[in-house]
């Protein structure tokens, strides 16, 4: 039974290796980030829940696989509403910590070590603190400081504990931009941001929050979806690229074109303007545009 629930979360992408204490909710890593906590997971004996904060905007929950009786089915959903309670009362102590952490930091300045491993200057870092050795990003929801990604020099990143941020975003704002560009990740964001001289960018933190994000987004002008190309996940199975999936999806919602870079080892905007060199800025201004219906 306890093996069924594994495959259970490891089916919705979070990678569970052994179970939690029975009642306690734990963080793992996902299949895409293994060595991120983007992943949540509850095992109280009989039944459980996981959510995979990149791919997924509520909990999945997992029962024994046998009949249940009504009264059984009933005990189960108090079960469950009380665990989200008790998880509702831990974020919200944990969003006062995390605006408390936020207000104490400095700001960015003079760079850092993983913005010069992506190959990326200071422009559009304005909003940026630090913490120690710790990139800070902050992630905001309609105007509110909901949760923050710090980012190591070597690329870990992590989220806020317990600070879910659904819809979540950063806006790279220009007065004078002529295209929105919506993309998954900072370095992605930026790379898009410091490309483009006349875009605005929208940061989403995972696919996930791209489509939410385009959900609540009301277009003005032109946009463009800049998509991750994750090619080698469609080598296995099921045979899906998640970054393109949720693009196609966020592009639908702005009712805008889609971007996305092909022909490269990589997978997103940053992987290509590395690998594109001196010819990266044109080259990616051009795709977007093209699917921004600019051209």
């Amino acid at each position: 039974m306890n093996m069924d629930f594994l495959t259970f979360c490891r089916m919705h992408g979070v990678m569970v290796d052994r179970l939690p204490p029975a009642g306690k909710i734990k963080a793992f890593g996902t299949e895409r980030h293994p060595r991120s906590q983007n992943g949540r997971v509850m095992f109280d004996g009989g039944w459980g829940w996981v959510q995979n904060w990149e791919t997924m905007t509520s909990a999945a929950v997992w029962f024994p696989k046998k009949t249940l009786t009504e009264a059984e089915k009933a005990a189960y959903r108090q079960k469950v509403q009380a665990s989200m309670k008790r998880d509702a009362l831990r974020r919200h102590a944990a969003k006062q910590r995390m605006v408390e952490r936020w207000n104490s930091l400095p700001p960015l300045v003079g760079g850092h070590p993983y913005l010069e491993r992506k190959g990326l200057s200071m422009l559009g870092c304005s909003q940026l603190r630090i913490d120690k050795d710790l990139l800070v990003v902050p992630m905001y929801r309609n105007g509110c400081l909901v949760s923050l990604q710090t980012i190591s020099p070597d690329g870990e990143k992590r989220f806020a504990k317990d600070c879910p941020a659904k819809g979540a975003s950063l806006i790279l704002r220009r007065r004078s931009s002529a295209v929105t560009c919506f993309c998954e990740g900072l370095a992605t964001g930026l790379s898009i941001f410091q490309c483009i001289p006349r875009s605005t960018v929208v940061v989403c933190f995972n696919t996930a929050g791209l489509v939410e994000v385009s959900k609540a987004w009301k277009p003005l002008g032109m946009c463009c979806v800049c998509a991750d190309n994750d090619h080698a996940t469609e080598q296995k199975p099921p045979f899906i690229n998640p970054g393109i999936k949720a693009g196609t999806e966020a592009a639908r919602n702005l009712h805008c074109g889609l971007a996305y870079p092909e022909g490269i080892e990589g997978t997103d905007f940053n992987d290509a303007m590395q690998e594109w060199g001196s010819s990266a800025p044109w080259r990616i201004r051009m795709m977007v545009e093209r699917s921004a219906g600019a051209v």
